[in-house]
């Protein structure tokens, strides 16, 4: 067994303040792949199709060991989150291929892959910090340019990757839907969103196609009293 990464204390059960409750998080192994199998098919019933990617058994397998790797947190000696961390060869396919990259950007890719909450746990900020730990270690795995998508209705999702230095990209038909292609350039600091621009909604996704086709970037998630909505500049 891997040695934990991660330790903290979760605050909230059930969306409930709760008594301190130690978790801690390490990077899995092979052994460690059915309860995360197990974790994804619990959260993914419950979630529209179009919303979360529907994983297949062997992503898990290769994601421990061949192209990437994933880290779990744990409580009550139970699994209760993972985030799934990639590196793609540049010559295999991965849904990097639709950042229009060149072929050394692709040496340097790192998918911020599938990630799963138990529902008892959240509101504790895990996906979250399950971002920023796989962040860290793309930087340190030498990767810098980090990668992922996410669907213009996966709010939470969509918050948290924004307000982890990724910004919005481009918005394609993948997965099963509509989906924000959101990147993260580890190299260079983190540039402050642009004084012009422009709020879009989340729902407006025709007005936000055209403003990503025109060379904007999708900066910052807002939660306003119309809705939810995207800086683009």
């Amino acid at each position: 067994m891997n040695s934990a990464v991660i330790e903290g204390r979760l605050g909230r059960r059930d969306t409930a303040p709760c008594e301190p409750v130690a978790f801690e998080g390490r990077w899995l192994d092979a052994d460690d792949v059915p309860a995360v199998i197990e974790l994804h098919h619990d959260v993914r019933e419950a979630v529209a199709a179009d919303l979360l990617c529907r994983e297949t058994d062997r992503f898990f397998i290769d994601h421990v060991g061949r192209c990437g790797r994933i880290l779990g947190l744990f409580a009550e000696d139970r699994l209760i989150a993972y985030g799934v961390l990639g590196f793609p060869s540049p010559n295999e396919e991965s849904f990097a291929d639709g950042f229009g990259l060149t072929v050394a950007e692709r040496a340097s890719v790192a998918t911020i892959d599938g990630t799963s909450v138990a529902p008892k746990w959240r509101g504790n900020g895990l996906q979250k910090l399950l971002i920023a730990e796989r962040l860290k270690e793309a930087r340190a795995a030498g990767c810098w340019i980090a990668v992922s998508t996410v669907a213009p209705g996966n709010l939470p999702s969509l918050h948290n990757l924004l307000s982890s230095a990724m910004t919005v990209r481009a918005l394609r038909h993948v997965f099963g839907g509509l989906r924000f292609l959101v990147r993260c350039d580890l190299d260079v600091p983190i540039p402050a969103p642009p004084l012009e621009g422009r709020w879009i909604a989340t729902t407006d996704t025709d007005s936000a196609a055209a403003a990503l086709d025109a060379g904007a970037i999708g900066w910052t998630f807002e939660e306003a009293a119309d809705g939810s909505r995207i800086w683009y500049g």
